[in-house]
């Protein structure tokens, strides 16, 4: 092959590999599974930039936290598991890096049936399986990974780590502490919380962080109730 005829085949093998670059033949798609995670997770505040950690979290907590549009019902959790274990963490969770824990954000309703020092435990409506509210001090990143919180809108992992502390103390300062005197036997509970699942183990109960409270009157509990104000309202 003539000198000439080798430029010839370089160039053109340089056009095509431009024009692919371009303008690629094909694209790579999330599945279909993925829909129903962003669903929820889409929920959280935009992180456009570096973000504050203090402001983030009042937005979270008074947008679509107030407006209920965090977490999946916690019977179709359970029912997803029952179902493919391997999906529903996929479709619902949210994993710390790669091989770590899973995260979920739930929501539902059951009656206290039983009361500790911090944790009250409940059966769901509609369901004989168990959730436990955990009410003693947060100290650990669940309520941050559940909710899908990203490092990548963060200046740095100081800031990152300073809205994991600022969720946790809402959620004790606004939830748990002001909740904590109504959550008796028979109180009928609304929830929206935050779990770490390891195993089909940690399902029944599945313990939770509450990031939202509501306290229902039964006929059981009403008398253990605070009749000037809505009971257990979350500020």
């Amino acid at each position: 092959m003539s000198r000439t005829s080798m430029i010839k085949c370089g160039l053109s093998l340089m056009v095509v590999c431009l024009v692919c670059w371009f303008f690629p033949l094909f694209h790579i798609r999330p599945l279909d599974g993925r829909r129903a995670e962003s669903r929820y997770l889409a929920a959280t505040p935009r992180q456009s930039g570096s973000a504050d950690p203090v402001a983030y979290v009042r937005e979270f907590w008074d947008g679509p936290l107030k407006a209920g549009d965090v977490g999946t019902d916690i019977a179709q959790l359970w029912n997803a598991f029952d179902a493919d274990a391997t999906g529903a963490r996929s479709q619902y969770g949210r994993q710390a890096g790669l091989g770590g824990a899973w995260y979920f954000c739930v929501r539902g309703q059951g009656n206290v049936q039983t009361v500790e020092k911090d944790r009250v435990v409940l059966t769901v409506t509609g369901s004989s399986r168990n959730v436990c509210l955990e009410l003693g001090v947060v100290v650990d990143n669940t309520v941050r990974e559940a909710i899908g919180v990203k490092a990548s809108g963060f200046a740095n992992s100081q800031d990152f780590n300073a809205v994991s502390s600022e969720l946790n103390r809402r959620a004790e300062q606004r939830v748990i502490a002001s909740n904590r005197a109504i959550m008796k036997e028979g109180v009928v509970v609304d929830f929206v919380g935050c779990a770490k699942i390891g195993g089909k183990s940690d399902l029944d109960p599945l313990c939770l962080i509450p990031i939202q409270l509501q306290a229902r009157a039964s006929e059981e509990g009403n008398a253990g109730l605070n009749k000037e104000a809505p009971a257990g309202a979350t500020p």
